[in-house]
């Protein structure tokens, strides 16, 4: 009972500090950073799209007002963008009203003709029966973005580029992933493989113990290996993903602001592999203030596909700003 009262308590509480580093964030062109609309960084783009995680939507005041700013940032975009990526937790709790909310706040915006959403473990709390809260992704998928699924996976392109969603079917913390969703990945990963260009995957929950996981899950150092990340079925989906090259494995989940090695924290946001990358998108929702990285909320990336390397640029969407420091060029092979 307290702690059902504590949550209820809390959650006007933190849409109210959403809403004051949204307004601060808002002043940042002011300090000298770098504000400009979004627009290609060079000449020879072959596809480029925006993403966001961990939106957190509730029926709290702020909250919406705090997404559609970001998508209007988007809308307003100077080289429009092949897509738009919300990459899981979109509400706080998977109930009806709020997918309702988010269907109401993409319908105001015109950013991209292919949005693409994922399922994450927020998502799958608006019942006990994950049948309903599958039912209820598929629906408000179709109602958000116009794409029609069967499943909380599928696969689609962004302007040639394979992309592959995958997504829980359980309602725990972790992903649970079934035998036949992981067979089928398989099976996807092969197909755009023989396409040559690079792959996106986007999956809620990190790949396990990567981007200071455990550690940087709730900073507790007796959680054991595998906490915050995709849990029992991690092994099995990087292996998949090692057998090819020019991979993009892109999570949020961990609530990390962006991150460099070179900034003394416990993780980095984009960790390279030989033939992978793995990277984490920050929560777009609430501010990070324990894990030492760039605090404020509103942020995600840019991504940019050349014909030889793939960047992705660190926004504030909120503030219209880019923040260069925590960019990323990655070669292909």
């Amino acid at each position: 009972m307290l702690a059902a009262l504590v949550s209820v308590l809390f959650k006007p509480i933190r849409a109210g500090i959403a809403v004051f580093m949204a307004v601060a964030a808002l002043f940042g062109g002011i300090l000298g950073f770098e504000k400009a609309e979004i627009s290609h960084k060079k000449d020879g783009c072959l596809a480029s799209f925006a993403v966001i995680s961990d939106t957190h939507l509730t029926e709290a005041n702020g909250r919406r007002e705090v997404l559609e700013i970001g998508l209007e940032d988007m809308s307003k975009a100077k080289d429009r963008l092949d897509a738009f990526v919300v990459d899981g937790d979109i509400t706080d709790n998977g109930e009806i009203p709020v997918w309702e909310s988010f269907a109401l706040a993409m319908s105001k915006y015109d950013i991209s003709d292919n949005n693409i959403m994922v399922i994450g473990n927020h998502d799958t709390w608006g019942s006990d029966d994950p049948a309903v809260t599958k039912e209820n992704f598929i629906k408000y998928n179709k109602l958000a973005t116009g794409r029609e699924i069967t499943e909380v996976y599928y696969s689609t392109e962004i302007n040639g580029c394979p992309a592959i969603i995958l997504g829980s079917e359980g309602d725990h913390v972790s992903a649970t992933v079934s035998d036949t969703q992981i067979e089928w990945f398989a099976q996807q990963m092969e197909a755009a493989s023989q396409t040559g260009k690079p792959i996106f995957i986007f999956f809620h929950q990190p790949v396990n113990d990567t981007h200071g996981l455990p550690y940087t899950w709730e900073m507790n150092k007796d959680d054991g290996p595998g906490t915050g990340g995709i849990g029992d079925a991690s092994d099995r989906i990087l292996e998949i993903i090692k057998q090819y090259k020019n991979v993009f494995y892109i999570s949020g989940h961990i609530h990390a602001g962006f991150s460099t090695a070179d900034d003394g924290t416990v993780y980095s946001s984009v960790e390279k592999y030989d033939g992978y990358t793995l990277i984490n998108t920050p929560c777009y929702m609430y501010s990070d203030f324990l894990r030492g990285g760039n605090f404020l909320n509103g942020t995600g990336f840019v991504v940019e596909v050349y014909e030889n390397e793939v960047l992705f640029r660190a926004r504030n969407f909120i503030s219209g700003i880019w923040q260069p420091k925590y960019d990323a060029v990655i070669e292909l092979k």
